[in-house]
């Protein structure tokens, strides 16, 4: 995953070209999926031509329920509360030559992320040659990074409202989550051995 995203990078810079200041456009949005694990993420979005958009998001995670699924889970970890902040830059290249049509893109995201973590873990020791078992209460406040690449459509850049519908796929590489099924803000929560979040960018436009 992670050479997937880094070619894609590349691909994006080698196709960056030339720009001139009057094709600009910018919008403020907001993304809907996020919604569902109580999450709000806000962004700013600038395109410097058809085809270039960089993106810069942030939001926050009011104690999501939403849990992931993967090969490595801890059943005597239960995580209560999944809370944080994130920060997400983002680029993508929309396959368009001009901003009068609805076209498919392909980008990055880096992702930094602030999780809050609260819950409970089952402790087991022999005691006196006898098994015992107890419940100690965990907390986490760390740091998180992950990169994601994403795939979809776009909307005409000339409208005053505009949208983005598509899906971010990636993976987090600096990991301090307690659990691989936690929910990471910005990133979503797992499958597998990936982190996926739906993109639906309800957008408008200041520029």
């Amino acid at each position: 995953m992670t050479k997937v995203i880094l070619s894609i990078l590349t691909l994006i810079t080698l196709n960056l070209g030339s720009f001139s200041q009057n094709e600009r456009t910018s919008y403020l949005g907001v993304n809907m999926p996020p919604l569902f694990g109580t999450a709000i993420e806000l962004g700013y979005e600038l395109n410097l031509k058809p085809q270039l958009t960089f993106n810069v998001s942030s939001g926050y995670t009011f104690n999501s329920e939403l849990n992931g699924s993967c090969k490595k889970e801890n059943a005597r970890l239960k995580i209560s509360k999944k809370s944080g902040g994130f920060i997400k830059i983002g680029v993508r290249y929309n396959w368009r030559k001009n901003f009068n049509k609805i076209a498919p893109f392909f980008g990055a995201n880096l992702v930094n992320s602030i999780s809050i973590e609260e819950g409970t873990q089952e402790m087991g020791a022999i005691i006196n040659g006898e098994p015992t078992l107890w419940v100690e209460s965990v907390f986490s406040n760390n740091y998180n990074l992950g990169v994601s690449g994403i795939i979809g459509i776009t909307g005409n850049s000339t409208n005053r409202f505009n949208f983005d519908l598509g899906i971010q796929i990636g993976r987090v590489v600096v990991n301090n989550l307690l659990d691989c099924r936690s929910y990471m803000p910005g990133m979503g929560a797992g499958f597998l051995e990936n982190r996926v979040q739906g993109i639906l960018r309800l957008k408008y436009r200041i520029s």
